[in-house]
């Protein structure tokens, strides 16, 4: 009997997490599929958040890739990603032989944009989540904590980091939450004052030090911790496949997930550049899993991938870290406790899918 061809899941991003479950549900015929990733425990990025406000227990923002894996009949192999090969069809491991496909999709997330000169050095960075899980115990014995980046995950963390340290949010020249409606923002800027928790806008940090952080026309800013939450980069293995990639570095993809020129590549979640340019938003991960596992299962069958189709407005639910959260859809703004109450049914409901 000749050997299976063979699909390979390239990262346990949240898109990967919703083929591996539909695969398990309705296996892919004459494939083996691997899923190779470094994270034992993947974490869901909604959750985090929470979890730093003790909201959560650590293990319910998590997925067992063993155990999810072993249910879903997929090989597991834990190991970094060093490179990709698309003329041989291979892919480079850090500590193992290179793992031959006949099929490749990857869902490697984001790495932390750590460009600021002693930023990579002096800062603890929220990515990659699964390394900063084992890390927030250094930030409890802080007494005075600095974030920095003003999108939606650095002021749900300045805001669940404010129980056990006095926290300055810094959110550079771009401000709070830009992007969000501007009756959000105000009202997020509320939240934190209310919460005692300190906004300081206006300019970018141009240097870090060792518990300092500088700005070119401001006086620096000390803590006994930062925490760097500002945008996602590109993984520098990337610019060493070949592969076709947009001018910050992700992987250019057509509206089929495919990675341009490849037929037989797939890139999804934050690692892949969608034409006309999507969010670096886990919502749409969650989104592009339905679609990306029915197109690798055409694909696999010799059948043509169909579009992925984003939607124009999405749901945007903020913790507030006490029960209560800030949300927006399509220009309206609400708040409240019964906001929370929909994130974190949201989030469970989430979960559940892959925890069971």
């Amino acid at each position: 009997m000749p050997d299976r061809r063979h699909l390979l899941l390239l990262g346990g991003g949240h898109a990967h997490l919703e083929v591996l479950r539909q695969f398990g549900a309705n296996p892919l015929p004459g494939w083996r599929v691997t899923l190779l990733t470094r994270e034992a425990q993947s974490p869901y990025s909604g959750m985090l958040p929470g979890v730093m406000a003790g909201l959560y227990r650590p293990v319910q923002a998590l997925v067992d890739m063993a155990a999810l894996t072993a249910r879903c009949g997929v090989a597991l192999v834990l190991d970094r990603a060093t490179g990709i090969d698309p003329a041989r069809r291979l892919v480079r491991r850090a500590s193992g032989e290179d793992i031959a496909w006949d099929l490749l999709s990857i869902d490697t997330g984001a790495t932390p944009d750590m460009r600021t000169p002693g930023a990579a050095a002096h800062a603890l960075p929220l990515k990659p989540i699964d390394a900063l899980l084992p890390r927030l115990g250094r930030l409890a014995d802080s007494r005075s904590l600095a974030v920095v980046g003003g999108g939606a995950a650095g002021f749900e963390v300045a805001l669940a980091l404010r129980w056990q340290a006095a926290v300055t949010l810094v959110t550079g020249a771009a401000g709070l939450l830009p992007g969000f409606p501007p009756r959000l923002r105000q009202r997020a800027a509320d939240a934190l004052a209310r919460r005692e928790v300190t906004l300081r806008q206006g300019e970018d940090v141009v240097e870090v030090t060792p518990g300092t952080l500088h700005f070119a026309a401001a006086p620096p800013l000390q803590a006994e911790a930062l925490v760097w939450a500002t945008g996602a980069a590109a993984a520098p293995w990337l610019a060493e496949t070949g592969l076709a990639r947009d001018a910050r570095g992700f992987l250019r993809v057509d509206a089929c997930l495919r990675t341009e020129g490849q037929a037989q590549i797939f890139a999804a979640g934050d690692v892949a550049s969608f034409p006309g340019g999507l969010p670096k938003a886990g919502v749409f991960a969650v989104r592009q899993g339905p679609v990306l596992a029915a197109n690798l299962r055409a694909v696999a069958a010799g059948e043509a991938p169909r579009p992925f189709a984003p939607q124009r407005d999405y749901l945007r639910l903020l913790s507030l870290a006490d029960g209560s959260a800030l949300g927006t859809r399509n220009g309206l703004v609400f708040a409240g406790r019964w906001v929370w109450w929909l994130k974190d049914r949201i989030d469970r409901r989430f979960m559940a899918r892959y925890q069971r």
